[in-house]
């Protein structure tokens, strides 16, 4: 019997979502007109015959086409192209509830039909494209771009909370700037973050105190990013960077005295107390560029460096320096005192015990590195230094 033949009631139908139902639902829905009945009259107008295998609305056409694409997994790839492509074509007629049907099933498929996902993700409706936005896992980069090309707040969210975050959709919502986005994407242990990126998010950090804790917490969080984050941190996250990434080895000291060497620099000795009370002395007299200089030249880092570390009012980079000077903890002591008793160069109410706790955490190692992070990003060198351009470096002519 001819698959566009009507059903009898002696004849069953195909059980839903097998191939024999799909073929026999395309044969219908390729049928357009029906056959006019042979003793119907030239002028009588056709009447369309009972189709039992016809779905009898748009929403449960759609329906059952989803039945087909899940439930046939023998179904011939012509055949379920042909499914999608039908689904396509009922989409302007399905209401929001029907798409939203469609949009919870399609994001949940192993292998969805691609041109659909791409048509639904584009769909401004949070029930609608939304749902395909956050939970398909079948998105590409330039769906998921498209589908924020609004920068809509909500759809950015959406887009941070993906169980997978590919690293050109993390730059791209941290140029965004969305402050809650940000704070999804940086609490989304699936989230690739590029190390620009990082570097932006650090200095919102210092606007956005909301995002610190997170940011800090990144187990992928750079080393170069986690220092220069330091200085953007309240006193406890400080202290959690400080145990986080500095250690101390005999290897990480052969590395020091090597990047130190490729920057022209060496491993300064310690220097003398007396030195130190020479270099701080145009401090407490109000001349803090001198007091820099000074101190920029015992410790061998740019005057620049030492200004920034002067002008840290939480106390930490002054605590940092002068362990990297060679200090010892009595003469320490006494040159913190002499610090807070001059006032304005460290926050009064920071308590000098929980100075003299990062003193001790220190070594002249773990001092030396911070340091030297400092000067790079100052000299923007090293890992601070720009990206990059392509063709920067020429090759050689082969002769």
């Amino acid at each position: 019997m001819p698959l566009d033949a009507p059903m009898t009631a002696a004849e069953p139908a195909p059980p839903p979502g097998t191939v024999d139902s799909f073929r026999l639902l395309t044969a219908r829905l390729r049928r357009a007109v029906p056959p006019e009945p042979r003793c119907a009259l030239a002028d009588a107008p056709p009447v369309p015959l009972p189709d039992p295998m016809l779905p009898p609305d748009p929403g449960a056409a759609a329906a059952a086409l989803l039945n087909i694409i899940w439930g046939a997994l023998d179904l011939p790839p012509q055949e379920r192209g042909m499914a999608g492509d039908t689904l396509l074509l009922l989409l302007p007629r399905l209401s929001v509830k029907d798409l939203g049907m469609i949009a919870e099933r399609i994001s949940a498929m192993d292998a969805p039909p691609p041109l659909l996902v791409s048509r639904l993700v584009r769909d401004p409706r949070a029930e609608v494209g939304g749902v395909v936005l956050e939970r398909s896992a079948h998105l590409d980069a330039t769906d998921l771009l498209a589908a924020c090309e609004s920068a809509d707040p909500e759809r950015l969210l959406l887009l941070a909370r993906r169980r997978r975050v590919p690293q050109d959709i993390g730059d791209h919502l941290v140029r965004a700037g969305d402050l809650l986005s940000l704070l999804a994407l940086l609490r989304n242990p699936g989230a690739e973050i590029s190390f620009q990126s990082f570097l932006r998010l650090s200095q919102l950090a210092g606007e956005h105190p909301g995002l610190q804790a997170p940011l800090a917490l990144r187990t992928d969080l750079p080393l170069a990013v986690a220092l220069d984050l330091l200085w953007r941190l309240p006193p406890d996250l400080r202290r959690v960077i400080i145990a986080r990434f500095l250690s101390d080895s005999v290897t990480l000291s052969r590395i020091l005295s090597i990047a130190l060497a490729s920057g022209e620099r060496s491993l300064v000795e310690a220097a003398r107390p007396a030195e130190i009370d020479a270099a701080l002395a145009p401090l407490f007299f109000g001349r803090r560029e001198e007091a820099a200089g000074r101190l920029a030249r015992l410790a061998g880092i740019m005057d620049m460096t030492a200004e920034r570390i002067l002008a840290d009012a939480e106390g930490e980079a002054v605590v940092v320096l002068l362990k990297a000077l060679g200090l010892g903890r009595s003469c320490f002591d006494d040159a913190l005192d002499r610090l807070r008793a001059a006032g304005g160069l460290i926050r009064e109410d920071r308590p000098a015990e929980e100075l003299k706790v990062v003193f001790d955490a220190l070594s002249f190692t773990k001092a030396r590195v911070l340091l030297t992070y400092w000067d790079w990003f100052t000299s923007q060198s090293g890992p601070y230094a720009p990206p990059a351009e392509p063709g920067l470096v020429e090759h050689a002519t082969v002769a």
